[in-house]
């Protein structure tokens, strides 16, 4: 498992250079409780992010999972309609600006890669293009990585 999460890694901090972006992190959902939680990431400020978890019905599932499409969040729009809390990997990476893409396998969601700046950010088409890309390389980095896992049946 260490080679995969060497890749995953190494997939990150190439998305941060190409993107020119802060942050990015790859988020799974647990395939029993449907929970999402923080895995990997890069340019982070602390730790943090590797105990927050998203439950069913609260952020990225409302929006970016329910809808099953890529989105723009700003932190600041988030705190004018109050649901700023129910992100909190914005808060705790000091995040302004993010950009949200959906991970699928077929037609299941799988996770989320999340792409932030500490500054605020318009997302251009050339970035939401390549957020697209790294997204299914991480995807398919990720089952090749759970498919080496000890017990060989993990299923995202």
């Amino acid at each position: 498992m260490d080679s995969g999460n060497t890749e995953i890694q190494a997939e990150l901090h190439r998305l941060l250079a190409e993107m020119g972006s802060d942050f990015c992190a790859l988020g799974l959902l647990d395939p029993e409780s449907r929970i999402l939680s923080w895995k990997w990431a890069a340019g982070n400020v602390s730790d943090r992010y590797r105990s927050i978890e998203d439950r069913p019905g609260r952020g990225f599932h409302q929006s970016v999972l329910k809808i099953g499409r890529a989105m723009t969040l700003q932190v600041s729009e988030l705190i004018a309609a109050r649901q700023v809390h129910e992100y909190p990997i914005l808060l705790a990476e000091k995040l302004r600006s993010a950009y949200a893409v959906p991970l699928q396998q077929g037609v299941k969601h799988k996770g989320v890669l999340l792409i932030g700046d500490r500054v605020r950010r318009m997302y251009r088409p050339d970035d939401r293009n390549v957020a697209g890309r790294f997204g299914e390389r991480l995807m398919s980095a990720v089952l090749v990585d759970l498919s080496d896992s000890s017990t060989g049946t993990q299923d995202l």
